[in-house]
């Protein structure tokens, strides 16, 4: 290996990263904003799905199928009044699964956020190697990325957080060139604080919490602008003067859409419960599992595959965080952006931290929404790492190895980053429910629930169920009980019929049914649905009481 160029060396990471990153690509059906993602990319609409009555699968999965006649226009239109994101990524899907072609949205859809991530690669090491102007640190950097559990974990859905981190590597470069050009007393040139601003202006278009990105950055410049008066005069000021109002002029024309967006239902999640001392819980899990994971699903696995999973994850923890922590035996070169990086990150999380317990939106909740601390987390770790290679190669092997390691949990689909499991529940219904036809049920609020359901009936599909399926979107309003849809849908069934209800929030169905339920000791908890279980004999020549 020591034989190899670093040109070769990062190629052979870029393919390592690659291969996680497709590997087992569609063993999972679609979760909700993945379904979100393939349906707006399309061009298609989830209004078009009946609401209120049983509908076969077809039906159900109608947005998620291609149609030759549609057009950035649709993208556009139906993203902007069906959700919460901005379009530019969305528009790019839509022209990289026209190309793509085939019936495979799936892979088509995943494939785009995986070359993404892998692009994450070599460009961290770009970023790294300006930071450090250490070729160690930037070859480091880029293996972190490219066995980086979160890494992998994001590049793995078609969701836009994969090019969200790339551009935040790519503002983060002109955020060191800045930090360097005001040491220096240089100027910082137009070539930097122009393409600074279009990149946060496409990262905001990309993502609104990319956002988090040029507001740590600026928070950061001003402590510099406080703390060290004899760098007030260097000329790099007026060129990041220029890029700061570009960039808030960029961030300020989203306003009226941000409006709208704070009054949508789809980001109710985030309001849910009081915060307490587990949202810093869950921030410290999603760094971590930057660099560390183990498979500790405890709903998908059993306790003897938990207990020393955990145990492994907390010797590992214990001992690398020692490693990085104590004194090093060969410091890096004390560059002037370097010590910056650290506080760029502190920053981010402080913010993030801020939103989540000052605001009350909790954005500890998914571990998407640290994308922003991603590059950060990379190139500090790559840097510790690096000072220790000469003196202690093993133990810098080691880390990268159970790095290496711990991105297979994201594999086997057993990391706790794992979002809704409707693969799990699929399989469970089919099991229990072999011999006769099936109703999936939810209450319906918006699209979400939609993509509960549709991966369901992906699933179902994926393995074959041999019984006819019906799947019903019981609408919530003030003046219309779901249940009594659910009660009118049971009882027009021609034949018996196993019901489930998947996150069905509503009152029970009528005993007039004679619905006999599951028994639930057995069932097992399944990640994002909350269900029961009902057998239905009646057919429909069945009376509801009014």
């Amino acid at each position: 290996m020591k034989h190899l160029t670093p040109q070769i060396l990062l190629v052979l990471w870029s393919l390592l990263g690659l291969a996680l990153r497709f590997a087992r690509l569609t063993a999972l059906p679609p979760w909700t904003d993945e379904c979100a993602t393939i349906a707006f990319s399309l061009g298609n609409s989830f209004l078009d799905v009946p609401l209120d009555r049983a509908i076969p699968p077809d039906i159900l999965m109608q947005p998620l199928q291609p149609r030759p006649d549609a057009t950035v226009a649709d993208v556009v239109n139906h993203l902007m009044s069906e959700s919460t994101h901005p379009p530019l990524y969305f528009i790019l899907a839509h022209y990289w699964m026209r190309w793509f072609g085939g019936d495979n949205v799936l892979l088509a859809a995943r494939s785009l956020s995986a070359i993404l991530g892998t692009l994450a690669v070599p460009a961290i090491y770009a970023l790294a190697f300006r930071t450090y102007r250490s070729v160690i640190v930037a070859q480091l950097a880029a293996v972190v990325m490219a066995v980086s559990p979160f890494g992998v974990f994001l590049a793995r859905e078609a969701r836009h957080y994969t090019l969200a981190v790339l551009v935040a590597i790519a503002s983060l470069y002109c955020f060191v060139v800045a930090v360097e050009a005001i040491f220096q007393h240089k100027p910082l040139s137009p070539k930097v604080s122009i393409p600074w601003i279009l990149i946060n202006g496409f990262g905001i278009a990309v993502h609104y919490f990319f956002g988090l990105v040029p507001l740590s950055q600026a928070l950061v410049l001003g402590g510099i602008w406080l703390t060290h008066t004899s760098h007030r005069r260097s000329l790099a000021w007026r060129g990041i003067a220029i890029a700061a109002l570009g960039t808030t002029l960029s961030g300020v024309a989203w306003i009226p859409v941000w409006r709208e967006v704070s009054q949508s239902n789809l980001t109710d999640w985030v309001y849910d419960g009081g915060i307490g001392i587990d949202a810093l819980l869950r921030a410290i899990a999603w760094l971590l599992s930057m660099l560390l994971m183990f498979p500790l699903d405890i709903l998908a696995l059993p306790l003897w595959i938990i207990i020393p999973s955990s145990l492994a994850f907390l010797v590992s923890l214990i001992w690398i965080s020692k490693l990085l922590w104590k004194p090093s035996p060969s410091p890096l070169p004390p560059l002037s952006p370097s010590p910056h990086l650290p506080l760029y990150l502190l920053t981010t999380l402080i913010v993030l931290l801020g939103v989540t317990y000052g605001v009350g939106s909790d954005l500890t909740l998914a571990p998407r929404f640290f994308f922003p601390l991603f590059p950060a987390v990379v190139i500090l770790v790559a840097a510790r790492l690096a000072s220790l290679w000469n003196r202690q190669k093993s133990q810098v092997l080691a880390v990268l190895g159970i790095a290496f390691i711990g991105s297979f949990s994201i594999l086997a689909n057993v990391g706790y980053l794992q979002n809704h499991r409707g693969d799990r529940l699929a399989q469970f219904i089919a099991q229990t429910s072999d011999d006769v036809p099936v109703l999936v049920a939810t209450t319906h609020k918006h699209h979400g629930q939609t993509g509960r359901l549709i991966a369901i009936a992906w699933e179902l599909e994926k393995i074959g169920f041999s019984q006819p399926s019906h799947f019903l979107l019981a609408h919530k309003l003030e003046n219309q009980n779901p249940t009594e849809t659910l009660n009118r849908a049971i009882a027009d069934f021609p034949t018996p019929v196993d019901v489930w209800l998947a996150n069905f929030h509503a009152e029970e169905m009528s005993d007039d049914l004679r619905c006999d339920e599951f028994d639930d000791d057995e069932f097992p908890d399944i990640n994002g649905y909350r269900y029961d279980g009902y057998t239905c004999p009646r057919s429909s020549n069945t009376k509801l009481s009014r």
